[in-house]
C-alpha cells in the first residue's frame, strides 16, 4: 500500500538544491511533470484507449474526437496524482500566512500542477480551432495560479484548490459514456451507472468548484487583506481577479450540465411513455 507523502522525493534531483528560488529548486519537477504529460498523450493513453476502448477507439476518424479520447485520459491520470500530492497538507490552517508560509509537499503539488498546466495551454494553442478560447484561458490562467503560488504566494491554498479536481473523473466518465453511446443500438453502460455518474457529477462540481470555490476564494481575500501592507498589490489583484473568472466559467459549466441533463431527463421520460 502506497502511504502519503512525507518529504518531497523528487527534491534530491534539483539542479539547484542550495537555491531560496523556489523556480530554480522545483524547476525540474516543472519540466519533468510537462514531459510526463505529453508522453501519457502521445503513447499511453493511445494505448490504454486501443487496449480498453478496443474497435470504438480505433475506428475513430475524427481527429477531434481521437484528441479529445487522449486527453480526457490525461485529466484522469492528472487528478490521480494531484490527489496523491496534496493529501498529506490538504488540511493545512487556513489561516497561515500568505506571503511567508511554505511548505515542501505544497511546492512539489504546485511544480507538478504549473507542469501539467503548462501542456495543457500548449494542447490549446497547437489545437486552437478545436478548443478555442475558454479552454485556452481556462488553462493560462490555471498556470498563472500555480506559478505565483511558488514565490512563494498563498501556499497554504494551493491543495485547498486543487480540490477542484474531485469532480474531474466523473466528467471524464460521462464524457465517455456520451462518446461511446453515440450511434450505439443499445446502452454501453447500464442506464443506471450513467444516471448515478451523472448525479455524482452534478453535486460534486457544484460542491467543489461552485460552493467551496466561492468560499474560498472569500475566506482567501479575508486572509491577504490581513496582510495588505505586505501583499504583492499587482500579483494579489491578478491572483483574484483570475479566482473570480475561474469560479464564473465553473458557473457557466455547472449551468451547460443542468441543461444538458434535463434534455437527457426529459428524453429519457419520453422513451419510457413510448415503450
Amino acid at each position: 500500500m502506497i502511504g502519503l507523502l512525507k518529504e518531497d522525493p523528487f527534491l534530491r534531483f534539483s539542479l539547484f538544491p542550495n537555491s531560496d528560488n523556489l523556480y530554480l529548486l522545483h524547476g525540474h519537477e516543472i519540466i519533468g511533470s510537462l514531459v510526463f504529460y505529453q508522453v501519457v498523450y502521445a503513447y499511453v493513453a493511445p494505448w490504454f484507449n486501443r487496449l480498453v476502448f478496443r474497435e470504438r477507439y480505433r475506428s475513430i476518424r475524427d481527429a477531434k474526437t481521437r484528441i479529445d479520447f487522449d486527453i480526457h485520459t490525461v485529466s484522469s491520470v492528472q487528478c490521480l496524482v494531484t490527489f496523491y500530492t496534496i493529501a498529506p497538507t490538504l488540511f493545512l490552517p487556513m489561516d497561515l500566512n500568505v506571503v511567508t508560509y511554505r511548505n515542501e509537499l505544497v511546492c512539489l503539488a504546485s511544480a507538478l500542477a504549473v507542469g501539467y498546466f503548462l501542456w495543457d495551454l500548449l494542447v490549446c494553442v497547437r489545437h486552437f480551432n478545436l478548443y478555442g478560447f475558454e479552454f485556452l484561458a481556462h488553462a493560462a490562467s490555471s498556470l498563472y495560479v500555480f506559478m505565483l503560488s511558488l514565490k512563494p504566494f498563498c501556499q497554504a491554498w494551493v491543495p485547498k484548490f486543487l480540490l477542484f479536481e474531485a469532480s474531474t473523473p466523473f466528467v471524464n466518465n460521462n464524457w465517455f459514456i456520451a462518446q461511446l453511446s453515440r450511434g450505439a443500438s443499445k446502452p454501453v453502460v447500464p442506464m443506471w451507472v450513467n444516471a448515478l455518474n451523472g448525479l455524482l457529477l452534478l453535486v460534486t462540481f457544484f460542491s467543489v468548484r461552485i460552493l467551496w470555490g466561492f468560499v474560498g476564494v472569500s475566506i482567501l481575500a479575508f486572509q491577504m487583506w490581513k496582510v495588505r501592507t505586505a501583499l504583492p498589490v499587482i500579483q494579489s489583484a491578478i491572483l483574484c481577479a483570475l479566482n473570480m473568472i475561474l469560479n464564473t466559467l465553473n458557473l457557466f459549466w455547472f449551468y451547460k450540465m443542468l441543461k444538458l441533463a434535463k434534455k437527457m431527463a426529459n428524453g429519457s421520460s419520453r422513451a419510457a411513455k413510448s415503450m
